[in-house]
């Protein structure tokens, strides 16, 4: 059955417009799987679900449902992504993990319609009904389709819109925003991603999360941040840059910051997908011969190219020209050369040209298709205009005005040169403002997600940095088709009115020990999900749920019990935002785990490179250097026998004034002794930090009891010895 049939048999007019709007591989794909579906059940209903004019939540269902039924009963709902189809079977059907498919080829189908069959088919004896047919027998009601729940469709849970992840430091914030972004940009592959279970171990996951990670960010639509008291306005959003011209001069130039450049790649990603222009377009101005009609400008716009004189330089292209050309070339004047460096190696496909008819407006608009082509025999009459680009001009009858968004600036007699005082987003703004449509091809109505990562969050002034675009992050607030409460602002140095996308996601992160939530500006609290991350033992334990032990020397020392040990002492000395993460501890899972020979012993020592490196400065800086806490949080003040002194990490030594000063020192006043304290020298082999046994004391008091035990069995002397020892003494006395 053709397209145009099956949709003039089966379908009602929202659901025809809805299959219209999509791929050619979409709409082959929907009608093979609705063929198949009825190929396996034969009387089963076909219904719409969201059936409303302009939803593009738009869905298809299978199962049973009368024309007087509000609720049907479906067992197979089939949506559409962005590139493909997604099928959902109803709960209990198969198994949880395998009941959403990714529909891709048809013959996925089939085989979850091959396992499915026999108990599903008493499920889906209806009347073969299909949406046209509850079109027809509704059409004087108002029976609601969107009623319909879904019952059997796995959602993929929306990302927050603005979210921040806290927590004290080194519990992965940074970490996981590579997963947050992942899954607000390409919500659909991080949920396949999630589900295949050939990637059954956690590092071949991270290894696929990070591929599309990174393939997310060369495609710009991941881009990081990070802020510090020094940030500003002017670097988030727009501001006034000195920058030096062509002549050597300075210029200020108002430039968009890396927040009001990711909404306006968000805002018009469609546009610049349609267009084929590349992730960061840069716009030309040029002159074909001259800015009057002629026959040159004519042929180029007829013959899709785009073409400058000078031809007597020779091809550019080449690394060597003959010297005639050669002598051509450097008897222009600079900026001639200029020009023709510019058109022949600066102009990339994917670029906007701009062609001029006067000093302050253009005639034609177009995308370049391809790399720059010399031709010898030049155009018509003119054999000097042999410099070309192949050009795909979108419109070539305008009269537009860009002299207001070129700054109020003149465009120049120089042939070529970048307008870079706009950008695309600003020229598309003002080609919507006139009502001048491109004619591009369609394109899905979902737009691709952009993701600002905004690391260290709170160490910026968020009320400087955000300024009045605090509001529009709002979710109410983002510009998109189906938001009423859309809000607009003009911005302060380029006057241009400004959105926020509804397909922007922002992701915060924010080290509690740096600044207290409490303390966060409460207009940016309101805006943003905070999703709490703290340490979590479990990500030292292996797959069965059993702790990572280290064995040196017979000594298992649990890692997982270390931290929370440590940590439970740090939140009664200080509070739970300033205890240690996870994190700290992954390096020696990292060297434990590494397959290595005598990978304990590595996976000790780097342990202990991180105490001396990381948690000790830490804990000083936590507790103002009181040492006295840190070392009750490693437990030191439990080791107070000598045979326990060899597991102290921080000496302590308490002394007298008068044995420091001497006496009539003149300090009455103050206290008579002075505790200090010095930490164990860690390049002492025999020293706690080389112990096994000393770190297992810090959170097993027993190890420090049988050491003692063991220290005082060794003292006593046995009973042979005794008797020995008493003989000598009675004939030493006679």
């Amino acid at each position: 059955m053709e397209f145009e049939e099956f949709l003039t048999i089966c379908m009602d007019d929202n659901s025809k417009t809805f299959l219209l709007s999509k791929s050619d591989q979409q709409k082959k794909l929907f009608v093979d799987s609705f063929n198949l579906i009825r190929e396996y059940f034969p009387q089963c209903d076909c219904y719409a679900i969201n059936n409303e004019k302009g939803n593009y939540n738009h869905a298809f269902r299978f199962g049973i449902k009368t024309s007087e039924e509000i609720d049907g009963t479906p067992q197979i709902t089939i949506k559409f992504t962005k590139e493909a189809l997604r099928v959902s079977l109803k709960k209990g059907v198969v198994k949880e993990e395998n009941r959403v498919l990714n529909l891709v080829t048809i013959d996925q189908l089939r085989s979850i319609l091959d396992s499915i069959k026999s108990k599903l088919r008493h499920k889906m004896e209806g009347s073969k009904n299909t949406p046209i047919n509850y079109f027809k027998s509704e059409k004087g009601s108002d029976m609601a389709m969107t009623n319909d729940t879904d019952k059997c469709a796995n959602e993929i849970q929306p990302s927050p819109l603005n979210q921040i992840l806290y927590g004290p430091p080194g519990t992965g914030k940074t970490y996981h925003t590579i997963e947050a972004s992942v899954r607000a940009a390409e919500p659909e592959k991080y949920e396949a991603l999630k589900r295949n279970l050939a990637l059954s171990t956690a590092k071949s996951q991270r290894e696929e999360l990070i591929k599309l990670y990174k393939s997310l960010v060369d495609d710009d639509r991941i881009r990081f941040v990070t802020f510090h008291q020094s940030y500003g306005y002017e670097e988030f959003v727009e501001g006034l840059r000195a920058l030096t011209n062509e002549e050597k001069q300075i210029e200020y130039k108002v430039l968009p910051g890396v927040f009001k450049k990711i909404s306006d790649d968000a805002a018009n990603t469609n546009i610049k997908k349609s267009l084929e222009l590349n992730a960061n377009p840069r716009i030309w101005k040029i002159s074909i011969d001259g800015v009057k009609p002629g026959a040159i400008k004519s042929y180029c716009f007829e013959n899709k190219v785009a073409a400058i004189g000078w031809g007597h330089t020779g091809d550019m292209a080449q690394d060597e020209r003959s010297p005639e050309e050669n002598a051509y070339f450097e008897g222009l004047t600079s900026q001639n050369k200029n020009t023709i460096t510019q058109f022949c190696s600066a102009i990339n496909e994917g670029d906007l040209l701009l062609c001029i008819s006067s000093a302050k407006t253009i005639q034609a608009v177009g995308v370049v298709k391809g790399d720059y082509e010399y031709k010898e025999q030049g155009i018509l009459d003119r054999n000097d205009f042999r410099h070309t680009l192949p050009v795909e001009w979108l419109k070539t009858d305008l009269d537009l005005d860009i002299h207001s968004l070129n700054d109020n600036t003149n465009l120049v007699q120089k042939t070529v040169y970048e307008l870079d005082r706009f950008t695309e987003a600003d020229f598309f703004q003002l080609m919507e403002k006139n009502e001048i449509s491109f004619g591009q091809k369609p394109v899905p109505e979902t737009k691709d997600n952009y993701v600002l990562i905004i690391d260290e969050i709170n160490r910026g002034n968020i009320s400087k940095i955000f300024g009045e675009l605090i509001t529009l992050i709002e979710p109410t607030k983002r510009a998109g088709k189906d938001n009423l409460e859309t809000l607009k602002v003009t911005l302060p140095h380029s006057g241009n009115p400004f959105s926020v996308p509804d397909n922007l996601y922002i992701i915060g992160t924010m080290n509690t020990a740096d600044r207290s939530l409490a303390m966060m500006d409460t207009a940016l609290r309101r805006r943003f999900d905070f999703i709490e991350m703290m340490p979590d033992c479990r990500v030292l334990n292996d797959e069965s749920g059993m702790p990572y032990c280290l064995d040196i020397d017979g000594v298992k020392l649990n890692l997982s019990k270390l931290l929370l040990t440590m940590n439970e002492r740090i939140e009664v000395l200080y509070d739970r935002e300033h205890t240690l993460g996870h994190a700290f501890f992954m390096p020696v899972l990292d060297a434990l785990n590494s397959g290595e020979e005598n990978s304990d012993v590595k996976a000790f020592s780097e342990l202990q490179r991180i105490f001396k490196n990381k948690i000790i400065p830490l804990l000083e800086e936590y507790f103002f250097e009181d040492w006295n806490k840190i070392r009750l949080v490693l437990g030191d003040n439990r080791k107070k026998t000598d045979a326990q002194s060899q597991f102290v990490f921080i000496q302590q030594h308490t002394a007298s004034y008068n044995d420091i000063f001497g006496e009539e020192h003149g300090l009455e006043t103050y206290d008579d002794k002075k505790t200090t304290y010095k930490l164990t020298d860690f390049n002492d082999e025999s020293g706690a930090w080389h112990q096994a046994l000393a770190y297992q004391a810090i959170y097993d008091a027993s190890v420090l009891e049988k050491q003692d035990k063991s220290a005082n069995s060794d003292k006593e002397p046995n009973l042979a010895e005794q008797t020995v020892t008493g003989i000598e003494s009675e004939t030493s006395n006679s």
